[in-house]
């Protein structure tokens, strides 16, 4: 299952590649940051055939990288994440490439080190030493936080620490993918949602046997047989730690802590930090049996049905 995903988001990958590697396609997706009005006379205006534009904007809308909302084309969230976090990144890398190639003509004398000419070309050429663009987001809705964790998951390298009072299918198979990768993934679920689906797996069961328990408590854990360490226990908010340099942090809502209120998502190595070391606190406290988790309650009703 894990292989045929990963192939689908390769193929999706290669799609919107494909389609941003054209000139008249990049030119509609750049000027649909701010608006594109859909007008007769659109074609003309920005030097495009209308067969070049029509072709070009079905399949910028097709791959959801924009949408259309009264007579204005504009970035979809997906859009406008590939703009801020790729493009707008690749295009002043690209801008600075006289930079890089006086960096790489130094690292080959073997005179310096990394942080000497990173040092060096940064004081004389401006700013190339801030390799990774500093950010802090703010989201507001579950389904734009989802789309935030995959996107910074992606730049992590090498240890993701997550620590969730949801389970989402999305983040779960994004972050076993990433395990996969050979990235350390360790994840802190909390222990009110193993307890909640065992008790509707039981009071739901129609025709239990002697090893439904067993396969209870494999279901539950969402992340079995996989690379990634887990553990249980009471998760206060949700968050996640990239590299010890970026978080991502639940804003939980005191009239309504069950459901979600927003995150934010902030590029600090100090917070950073802060928050590994709660994470190791959390960690060395947690269940890794996710049977001690189960209500007895439960685990009586189900012997008793299974005889």
């Amino acid at each position: 299952m894990a292989q045929n995903l990963e192939q689908e988001l390769v193929n999706k990958t290669t799609n919107l590649l494909s389609i941003l590697s054209k000139n008249d396609a990049l030119t509609i997706f750049l000027l649909a940051k701010d608006g594109l009005k859909a007008e007769t006379d659109t074609p003309q205006k920005i030097g495009l055939t209308r067969k070049q534009y029509y072709t070009r904007l079905k399949q910028l809308v097709d791959s959801g990288l924009i949408d259309k909302t009264g007579d204005i084309y504009s970035h979809t969230t997906l859009g406008n994440f590939i703009h801020e976090r790729h493009l707008l990144v690749l295009l002043e890398h690209v801008n600075n490439v006289k930079k890089m190639q006086m960096a790489d003509v130094l690292k080959r004398t073997k005179q310096f080190n990394e942080e000497e000419i990173m040092n060096f070309i940064g004081r004389t050429n401006g700013n190339l030493t801030e390799q990774v663009q500093q950010f802090a987001n703010i989201i507001w809705t579950y389904e734009d936080m989802v789309n935030m964790f995959v996107e910074r998951t992606q730049f992590a390298k090498n240890e993701i620490l997550l620590a969730t009072r949801y389970l989402n299918e999305t983040i779960i198979n994004n972050v076993m993918l990433r395990a996969k990768s050979g990235i350390q993934v360790k994840v802190i679920a909390d222990s009110k949602l193993i307890q909640n689906y065992v008790k509707e797996a039981g009071d739901n069961l129609k025709t239990p046997d002697k090893n439904t328990l067993e396969r209870i408590k494999v279901v539950a854990n969402p992340w079995y047989s996989s690379n990634v360490t887990r553990r249980f226990t009471e998760v206060p908010f949700s968050f996640v730690v990239f590299d010890r340099k970026e978080v991502g942090v639940e804003l939980v809502n005191s009239k309504a802590t069950d459901s979600f209120k927003a995150s934010i998502f902030v590029k600090d190595e100090e917070l950073a930090r802060n928050l590994q070391e709660f994470y190791s606190t959390l960690w060395n406290n947690a269940e890794e049996d996710t049977s001690k988790l189960i209500d007895p309650g439960v685990v009586n009703q189900l012997k008793s049905l299974t005889g």
